[in-house]
């Protein structure tokens, strides 16, 4: 049994004991604390950092194809599809394939350009011209040729909505008829 005496020898001993025991208890509730919030702030630094990653990535590739998309915009306007129409380069195609393929007569009229969907309010929409064309061909072979001369042209995309192909009354050729569409895109729209 403890006497009253040891316990006066013990007081200042156990009450530094308990005191530092206290103190240690503290420590170690205040450095698990501060873990836990390191840890958390860690966490939280560390999703940052993924979605800055992310982020960065997503710029990269919105960046490639951007630059893809520049590239072929540029490619299309050196190429004149993009921008004012060229018709005088249309109307001199149309002479030089009358010439090549030996096309004795050929008459065209070409409408007022227009926007294809009206609806559109894109920086470069659509546009068409529509276009007449009346010959007179020696067989139907010569009327395919011009249509792929004018499908090379590379100021427009030419789609032929329709031909016709009439024997003449002098049964001497045919008379063709065609209606064509002129795309382009345009970066000012007319008024």
């Amino acid at each position: 049994m403890i006497r009253a005496q040891d316990l006066r020898v013990l007081r200042w001993p156990l009450l530094l004991a308990v005191t530092l025991t206290g103190l240690g208890g503290g420590a170690v509730w205040l450095a698990h604390t501060r873990f836990d919030a390191a840890t958390r702030q860690h966490e939280h630094v560390r999703q940052q950092h993924t979605q800055a990653n992310q982020r960065l990535l997503q710029a990269r590739t919105d960046e490639h194809a951007v630059r893809q998309t520049i590239a072929r915009y540029d490619a299309l306007a050196r190429q004149g599809l993009i921008g004012p129409e060229h018709r005088l380069d249309w109307v001199e195609t149309l002479d030089a394939a009358r010439r090549r393929h030996g096309i004795d007569t050929i008459s065209y009229e070409i409408l007022p350009q227009r926007r294809i969907d009206a609806s559109d309010t894109g920086a470069l929409p659509w546009m068409e011209s529509r276009m007449r064309l009346s010959l007179q061909v020696r067989h139907a072979e010569v009327l395919l040729r011009l249509l792929d001369d004018l499908r090379r042209v590379g100021t427009a995309i030419v789609h032929a909505d329709s031909c016709r192909l009439t024997r003449r009354a002098d049964q001497a050729g045919l008379d063709g008829e065609c209606d064509l569409r002129w795309l382009t895109l345009q970066t000012d729209t007319p008024t």
